[in-house]
């Protein structure tokens, strides 16, 4: 594997997307990639004065757009002046809507990983992800890097040492299994993989003990599976194997091995109720370290 050749960072000039900087400069250091940073401005409203006059626009759009092109080349000479040697940078300058400006470029320029934060703010918000997040999320065909989804942007997460790898079973997962085994490879971290057995809920005291059985019977099969799949695709991966809800467990998991990243597969959120579609978002919401999916 070549790394990520490609990696699209787009800037908001938040606080987040500074704090976002040095995981996007350590991912295209690894695979000696291209970076582009994007940003777009957002379109101005209109004020329609009253008794039906024409809309004027109560802003000066070339004014902004210029300002913004002054900011985005601020930004780059700020952080991305002491790259190393066959990584280079550049800029892309749009308008209108921010995840259709992102999503447009990454299909128009082969781009094969966008890096962007989650905007997890406050005590409601950390509960939701941005919205141009879940719009890039749901819509790139492309690998989304996300960040950890807290106050506090983790620096300590960097270098990547501790990769997990959640895994449910599917169709896809050898390909996702594939996918981390080279981003670890890339990083010279250890991998592992987390699965997670859907729990049980304890019903009377009388029906406790089958319940039980039943969660140790679907943990010993779901062992059983995995040790099979590993053996068909030649690995001898660590396992964290736990019944409950998956973004718990996964946050479980990767706080007890003190993850730095978590690499996921999001092809699946393209599939009608495909069963990772909520829990792809909620592990990204409840993960503390950030997240690679695919």
């Amino acid at each position: 594997m070549a790394g990520f050749q490609r990696i699209l960072f787009p800037v908001d000039f938040s606080p987040r997307a500074e704090a976002t900087v040095p995981f996007v400069k350590e991912m295209a250091s690894r695979g000696g990639s291209s970076i582009t940073l994007l940003h777009a401005l957002p379109l101005p409203v209109p004020w329609y004065p009253p008794e039906g006059g024409a809309p004027v626009l109560a802003y000066d759009v070339n004014a902004l757009l210029d300002l913004g092109r002054e900011r985005l080349t601020g930004f780059r000479k700020r952080h991305f002046d002491d790259l190393p040697p066959g990584v280079t940078v550049a800029e892309f300058h749009d308008q209108g809507d921010a995840a259709t400006a992102i999503l447009d470029y990454a299909r128009g320029h082969e781009t094969d990983l966008i890096m962007m934060p989650t905007h997890g703010y406050g005590q409601f918000r950390r509960l939701l992800l941005g919205s141009v997040t879940a719009k890039v999320l749901h819509d790139a065909a492309c690998a989304v890097w996300t960040g950890a989804h807290t106050d506090d942007p983790q620096q300590h997460h960097l270098p990547v040492r501790e990769i997990l790898c959640a895994i449910d079973l599917g169709a896809a997962t050898p390909a996702v299994i594939a996918k981390a085994q080279e981003t670890a490879l890339e990083h010279t971290a250890r991998l592992r993989l987390v699965h997670c057995v859907p729990g049980v809920e304890s019903g009377p005291g009388r029906f406790h003990h089958y319940e039980s059985e039943f969660q140790r019977h679907l943990i010993a099969d779901a062992r059983r599976s995995i040790a099979e799949l590993q053996e068909t695709i030649h690995t001898a991966l660590e396992v964290h194997l736990e019944a409950g809800e998956v973004c718990k467990v996964v946050r479980t998991a990767a706080l007890e091995h003190d993850a730095d990243l978590i690499v996921i597969g999001r092809g699946v959120l393209k599939e009608t109720f495909g069963r990772l579609r909520t829990n792809a978002y909620a592990i990204i919401r409840s993960a503390p370290c950030p997240v690679l999916s695919f």
